[in-house]
C-alpha cells in the first residue's frame, strides 16, 4: 500500500508540476485571475516567482515521494501544500470565482467539484503515508537522495525558463503551431458564439465580441452560447480582430496569403514603449520581402490611433480580446509568424535577435530559423534528466555494495578477534602474597584456615 500510494501521488504531482512549468505564463495568468477576484494587488515579479516556486515544489516533492527519498520531508511537504490547496479548491467549488482552478493548466481541465474530490483523495493517501511511509525502503540511499532533488530542480527550472522566455515547449491551447489561425466555414457547421463576462464595481455583465467594454472593466470568464465547431463539437477559442472603427477585419488581417508577422500584446499597460522601435525595423524588413506586420492588442478601440501616434508606430494596430491573445501567444510582447494563414512559430519578443534578423542577407531564411523546437528541447532535457537519475542510482548501488562488503568484512574480523580473546584463559599480571603458591610446597600443607 505504501508503494502504491507513493506511485499514485508522486505521478500526480510530477504531472501537475511539469505541465505548470511548461506553460508557466498560464500559471501566472491563473494567479492573476485569483488576485483580481480577491481584490489583491501583487507585483508581477512576485507572481512569476510564486508560479515557478509552485511548479518546482510539486515536481520535486512528487519525484522524491515516488523514489522514496526523504520519506518524512516529502510527505509532510506535500501535506503542507494540501493544507492550502484543499480549502482553496473547496472555496472555488462553492463560490465558483473562476471556471477552472488550473491544477493541470490547459493540459487537463477538471471541474471544480472533481478537483476538490481529487484533493480529498490525495490528502487521505498522504495521511496514510505520514504514518507508514517509513516502513518501506528507498530506491536511493540517504547519502545520495539530495542529488536527486538537485537534478529535479535543475530540470524543472530549465523547463520553466524556456516557457517564460521563449514559449511553452508543448502547446496545449487553441492555437498550436501548424494549425490554421482562423478557421473557414466548413459545410453546414455553425461557428461557436461567445459571450464575455466582465466585472466592474462588484457587478458582472456579459458582452458580445463586437461590444466589449473599456479598460475599466475586468475580464472574468468566457461562455459558449451556441454553435458547433467543424472538428466535431470540440470547443475552440476563436480570434476576432477589430480596427479602430469597430469593424471586424479578421479575414483581411490574419487570413491572407504570404508571410505575416503578428505582434501580440495581450495587456498593453505592461508593455514598455521601447518595443515599437524594434517593431518598426521589422516592419521595414517585412515590406522588403513582400510580407506584412501588424500589432494586435487589447487596447480600447477609441485609443488605437492616439497610442499609435504616441508610440510612433509605423505599422497597423488592431484590437482583440486580451484573453484570446493570451491563448495565442505567451508573454508581454510576442511575435507569431503565419504563412498563408497557418501558424509557423511563436516567440517571446525578448528571445528574438531583431538586429540579426533585420541585417541578415536573407531575411526570409532568418525568420524560418527563428522557429523554436520546444518539443525537441523537452525531449532532450527529459532524456538527460533520466540519464542523470539512472547514473546516480548505479553509483549509489555500486558504492553501497562496496561499502557494505567492506563494513561486513571489518565486522566479521572484529567478531573473530573477540572470539579468540574470549577462548584464551585469563592470566592476571599480579596476585596477592597470600594467593602466591609456595615453591617448596606447591600443593599446600593441607591445613584449612
Amino acid at each position: 500500500m505504501v508503494w502504491l500510494f507513493r506511485v499514485v501521488i508522486g505521478a500526480v504531482f510530477i504531472v501537475s508540476g511539469l505541465v505548470k512549468a511548461i506553460d508557466i505564463w498560464g500559471v501566472v495568468f491563473k494567479f492573476e485571475d485569483y488576485f483580481t477576484v480577491w481584490g489583491v494587488s501583487v507585483p508581477n515579479s512576485l507572481t512569476v516567482l510564486g508560479a515557478m516556486a509552485l511548479s518546482s515544489a510539486e515536481f520535486i516533492l512528487g519525484g522524491l515521494l515516488l523514489f522514496g527519498c526523504f520519506r518524512r520531508t516529502a510527505v509532510w511537504g506535500l501535506l503542507a501544500m494540501m493544507a492550502v490547496m484543499l480549502p482553496l479548491t473547496f472555496y472555488v467549488w462553492v463560490a465558483d470565482p473562476v471556471s477552472d482552478c488550473g491544477c493541470f493548466g490547459d493540459f487537463i481541465i477538471l471541474s471544480n467539484g472533481a478537483t476538490f474530490a481529487k484533493n480529498i483523495a490525495i490528502t487521505a493517501m498522504l495521511v496514510f503515508l505520514a504514518r507508514y511511509n517509513r516502513r518501506a525502503s528507498c530506491i536511493y540511499h540517504p547519502y545520495s537522495q539530495w542529488l536527486c532533488g538537485v537534478a529535479s530542480l535543475g530540470f524543472i527550472t530549465f523547463v520553466e525558463l524556456y516557457g517564460y522566455n521563449v514559449q511553452p515547449m508543448v502547446d496545449f491551447r487553441s492555437f498550436p503551431v501548424g494549425s490554421v489561425l482562423v478557421e473557414s466555414e466548413a459545410g453546414d457547421d455553425e461557428e461557436p458564439e461567445f459571450l464575455f463576462v466582465y466585472e466592474k464595481d462588484g457587478a458582472q455583465r456579459r458582452f458580445q465580441a463586437d461590444s466589449l467594454p473599456d479598460s475599466t472593466w475586468v475580464f472574468v470568464d468566457r461562455e459558449v452560447v451556441g454553435g458547433t465547431s467543424a472538428d466535431g463539437g470540440r470547443e475552440r477559442t476563436e480570434l476576432t480582430v477589430y480596427d479602430s472603427d469597430g469593424e471586424d477585419v479578421t479575414g483581411d488581417v490574419v487570413a491572407g496569403e504570404g508571410i505575416e508577422l503578428l505582434v501580440i500584446v495581450p495587456e498593453q499597460e505592461r508593455a514598455d514603449l521601447y518595443y515599437t522601435s524594434f517593431i518598426n525595423e521589422l516592419t521595414e524588413m517585412m515590406t522588403g520581402i513582400d510580407g506584412s506586420l501588424v500589432e494586435i492588442t487589447d487596447i480600447p478601440l477609441d485609443s488605437i490611433e492616439s497610442w499609435r501616434d504616441f508610440s510612433m508606430a509605423e505599422f497597423p494596430i488592431y484590437r482583440a480580446e486580451g484573453t484570446v491573445l493570451k491563448e495565442l501567444a505567451r508573454g508581454v510582447v510576442s511575435i507569431v509568424m503565419i504563412e498563408d494563414g497557418v501558424i509557423r512559430w511563436k516567440r517571446n519578443m525578448g528571445s528574438v535577435d531583431v538586429e540579426a534578423v533585420v541585417r541578415s542577407e536573407n531575411p526570409r531564411e532568418s525568420l524560418e530559423r527563428l522557429a523554436p523546437d520546444g518539443v525537441g528541447a523537452l525531449r532532450r532535457g527529459a532524456v538527460f534528466f533520466l540519464i542523470v537519475l539512472l547514473g546516480l542510482l548505479a553509483v549509489d548501488k555500486i558504492f553501497c555494495l562496496i561499502f557494505i562488503r567492506k563494513k561486513d568484512g571489518e565486522a566479521e574480523n572484529k567478531c573473530v578477534n573477540l572470539q579468540k580473546q574470549s577462548d584464551e584463559p585469563k592470566r592476571p599480571e599480579s596476585l596477592p602474597e597470600a594467593a602466591k603458591p609456595d615453591p617448596e610446597n606447591p600443593q599446600g600443607d593441607g591445613d584449612a584456615d
